[in-house]
Parts: C-alpha cells; sequence; structure tokens
C-alpha cells in the first residue's frame, strides 16, 4: 500500500515539528481555552461538506479542528503525539495516511495552509490522489489581518515565527499548478474571540457583502479540473417534462423527438391536467416507439414537485429538465450536453438573457423580474446567474441525492423548482455554469406564471431564506 509523504524532508517542517514540541503546553492551553475560532470554522465546514461521508484533515498542530467536525470517519495527519487526542470514535490519527485511504474521502480539509512548510508540493500531491468527486477544502488567513497576527504571536508565542503569509492572487496561481478550480470560497469570522451576544452579531454581521472582505478566516472549496472527459459521453440522459393542459404542445413534441437523439428517455408528468395532455403523451409513445417515452401522474401540487417526482423516477444518468411550451430549442439542449460533457461542469444552468430573444418570448415584467433575482442570487451567494428562473437545468442523477435532502425548507415552498436546484447545487459545492439559449415565444396556450406580485415575494423570501439558513447560521 503506497503511503504519502509531504514535504518530509523539509528544513521548516523539522523546525516547526520542533517548535510545536518545545511549545506543545503553552499552545496546546491557549487553544483549549481559546478554542472558539476552531468550533466556529467547524461548525461552518458541517455545512459545506457532506456528514455522511469520509474526511481527511491534514493539520499543522490544529487538530483541534476535528473536534467538531460531524462526520463518518475522519482521518487526522497529525505532527505530534500530544495533540492526538481522541475525541471521538470517527476520529483515526496517523503519522502517514495511505493513497487509498485519501482517495475514498469525499473532503480533504487543509487546516491553516500559510502554517505550512511547502503548501504548493502539499497541495500539488493532495490533488493527485484526490479521486474526481473529492472537494478540496482550504483553510487560509485573510492578508488584512497579517500584521495584527504577527503582534499576537509576539505576546502570546504560540506558533513558528515564519509563516507563509498567501496572499489570495498566490493561492489562486497555487490552484492553477494542482490542476483545481474553486467552486466556492467564503469568508467567516470578523471577531474571533467570544464575547457574548457580541460576538454573535459581529460574525453574522460581517458574512454580509462586502463585509466579509475584512473577516480573519477564508475557506475555499476545490474540485480537480478532469481532463479525461471520454467517460461522460456513454452516460444516458433523462428529460424530465413537466406537463399541464399542455395538450396541444405535446403534439409538436413528435417532430422533436423523432429528430433527437434515440437513446435518451422522456417521462412526461402530466400534473392533472383538464385537457386531454395524458391522452396526446399516450399517442406520442405509440408514434414513437422506438424512443423511451414515459408518462406518469404528477401529484397536483405545484411544478416542483412534478420535477421531483419525474426525477425520483429516471433512469438516466444525466438529468435534463425541459418545459413542455417548447421556448427552448432542442438543438440548444444537445449543445449544453456537450459542455457538461467536455467539461468539469456539475450543473448547468441554461440563460435566456444573453441571446436575443423572440418576439413576445418574455413579457417586460418578467424580465425585470428575472435580472433582479439573478443579480440577488449573484450578490448575496457569490455566483454569476443571468437567469436563475429558467425551467432548463441540466445535472447529473447522483448529486439529486443530495439536493433533495434541502429542497422546500425555506419557510414558503418553491412552486417551480428553480431555487430549490440552484441553492441546492450551491451548498452541495457544485461547478454551475451557465449555457445561453434562445427564447422562442410558446407554441401554444398561455404562460402559467401568473399572480406576478405574490409570487416575487415568494421568490423573494426563498432566496433571502435561503441565504439566512445557509451563510448566516451555522
Amino acid at each position: 500500500m503506497k503511503i504519502l509523504k509531504l514535504s518530509e524532508n523539509s528544513y521548516y517542517l523539522k523546525s516547526s515539528i520542533n517548535f510545536f514540541k518545545k511549545k506543545f503546553e503553552k499552545r496546546f492551553n491557549f487553544i483549549n481555552k481559546k478554542n472558539f475560532l476552531f468550533t466556529e470554522i467547524s461548525n461552518f465546514l458541517n455545512n459545506c461538506i457532506d456528514n455522511s461521508k469520509d474526511v481527511y484533515i491534514f493539520c499543522a498542530g490544529n487538530s483541534i479542528l476535528s473536534k467538531n467536525i460531524l462526520s463518518n470517519k475522519i482521518y487526522v495527519k497529525e505532527i505530534d503525539e500530544k495533540y492526538k487526542i481522541k475525541y471521538n470514535d470517527n476520529i483515526h490519527y496517523k503519522d502517514e495516511v495511505s493513497n487509498e485511504e485519501i482517495s475514498n474521502c469525499d473532503t480533504i480539509i487543509i487546516a491553516d495552509i500559510e502554517h505550512q512548510a511547502n503548501p504548493t508540493s502539499n497541495l500539488l500531491k493532495l490533488s493527485q490522489i484526490a479521486n474526481d468527486n473529492t472537494k478540496i477544502v482550504v483553510l487560509s488567513k485573510n492578508m488584512i489581518w497579517m500584521s495584527l497576527i504577527k503582534i499576537l504571536k509576539i505576546f502570546f508565542d504560540f506558533s513558528p515565527s515564519r509563516n507563509n503569509f498567501l496572499p489570495s492572487s498566490y493561492l489562486n496561481n497555487l490552484f492553477t499548478i494542482c490542476n483545481l478550480e474553486v467552486v466556492r470560497n467564503e469568508r467567516i469570522i470578523a471577531l474571533p474571540i467570544n464575547i457574548p451576544f457580541l460576538t454573535n452579531l459581529i460574525n453574522k454581521l460581517f458574512r454580509l457583502p462586502l463585509l466579509n472582505l475584512f473577516c480573519l478566516e477564508s475557506i475555499t472549496i476545490l474540485k480537480k479540473i478532469n481532463q479525461d472527459f471520454t467517460k461522460k459521453n456513454d452516460l444516458s440522459v433523462s428529460f424530465i417534462i413537466p406537463c399541464k393542459n399542455e395538450a396541444n404542445n405535446i403534439r409538436l413534441f413528435e417532430k422533436e423527438i423523432s429528430s433527437f437523439n434515440k437513446s435518451y428517455e422522456y417521462l412526461f408528468g402530466d400534473d392533472k391536467s383538464t385537457d386531454d395532455t395524458s391522452g396526446e403523451i399516450d399517442k406520442l409513445k405509440k408514434k414513437l416507439k422506438e424512443n423511451k417515452i414515459i408518462k406518469y401522474d404528477g401529484p397536483g401540487i405545484c411544478k416542483s414537485e412534478n420535477v421531483y417526482k419525474g426525477i425520483e423516477n429516471a433512469s438516466g444518468e444525466i438529468i435534463v429538465i425541459y418545459d413542455a411550451d417548447l421556448t427552448v430549442s432542442f438543438e440548444d439542449i444537445e449543445f449544453a450536453l456537450k459542455i457538461l460533457n467536455k467539461t468539469n461542469a456539475d450543473f448547468i444552468n441554461c440563460t435566456r438573457m444573453i441571446y436575443p430573444q423572440r418576439e413576445g418570448a418574455m413579457k417586460l415584467l418578467n424580465f425585470i423580474g428575472n435580472s433582479f433575482f439573478a443579480n440577488l442570487f449573484g450578490i448575496l451567494f457569490k455566483r454569476k446567474i443571468t437567469d436563475t428562473l429558467c425551467g432548463t437545468k441540466i445535472f447529473y442523477k447522483k448529486d439529486w441525492e443530495n439536493i433533495k435532502k434541502d429542497t422546500s425548507k425555506w419557510g414558503v415552498k418553491d412552486l417551480w423548482g428553480d431555487f430549490d436546484l440552484l441553492i441546492g447545487a450551491y451548498k452541495n459545492n457544485l461547478k454551475i455554469i451557465e449555457v445561453p439559449v434562445t427564447y422562442f415565444e410558446r407554441k401554444e396556450n398561455e404562460t402559467k406564471m401568473n399572480s406576478l406580485f405574490s409570487n416575487t415575494l415568494r421568490m423573494f423570501f426563498i432566496v433571502i431564506a435561503s441565504y439566512y439558513k445557509l451563510r448566516l447560521q451555522k
């Protein structure tokens, strides 16, 4: 079994080990008395990682970080026996962690990268061993705090005299060197000491946009840039097509599907239609016998529940959510699928706001509303999204198992599913890419987006509530 060895011959590593051993009592007492910082980081990380999977923590004397991490199994590489405290049965301290054990971990946490002797070498080796689905979490200090940290070291004398203070520009360069890309970056903790009521208030306030630039701790979540996309080409595809009173539009699907990929699966969800939608789907199945067309009964609650039921019944490894109004062409969908297969994307959000729209495709108030929510989402979640409300979204079925855990948990129900899916992709650290599509006017019937004011309030509440729960709450 191969064992990963990280910077073992480094002079600085050896000197750091000697330093930690020499200063153990002082440092250990300090950490245990002032462990608020590590507790806050651990609590935040628990909202960012999959707690059902294995975690590897590469420490620099901060094994206390593992104390509050919730995970199935935690491997911790620690430099000193004195720090190997058995906080719970899930923690496994090891002098050297095997490549196999690391590759089986869903999350790798690199604690205090600035304390490491050779962060470039360490990160590169870890990225090479990690599997394609592993998320690498890098913890680093904000450069703005550098002077204050140096002053605190003089008074407390608990850290090595030398640190690799790494500016964000270098960190981004380091990630490029290691063939990694950023899927999420957060800044937390403006006040690293616990003052009842005040600390909690200040730290939540400073997670807001712009103010978070001054927070102490930076948490960057990365994934490998996969260079081999050949294995994606053979993945099966399922279309989820929610339908409610779309009989006239279903008749138009024959031409579209017959000229498209015959290996795809099409699931039409009739959501208790009052017209002949169900009958038209049956006719379509008879006409296109070479295609796999499935009809299921929607729950009759709202579009989102209809979509979710379709996803659960889908057999494909890739899920395409497609509106029955045919306002997005199948050619654009095929292009978006190619983007998913030939890039490192996990989630494709199609956008109608880039290419010129066909006349009458979108009303002015809808256009303004879409732009507003896209900008609001981008500001709050730091994701550049131009069209949050496009009904066409593409993602992997395996990721749905995590996304669905948080659907409709925002105080009001997401009637359409657009925010549930985007927010779920954000929470699960998926790489979101937007692909522009041409937006056409509905072929038949009128839009079902009524009650514009109440729907706007509902969507606004969902965005604000999800932001509070995912970014402000622990």
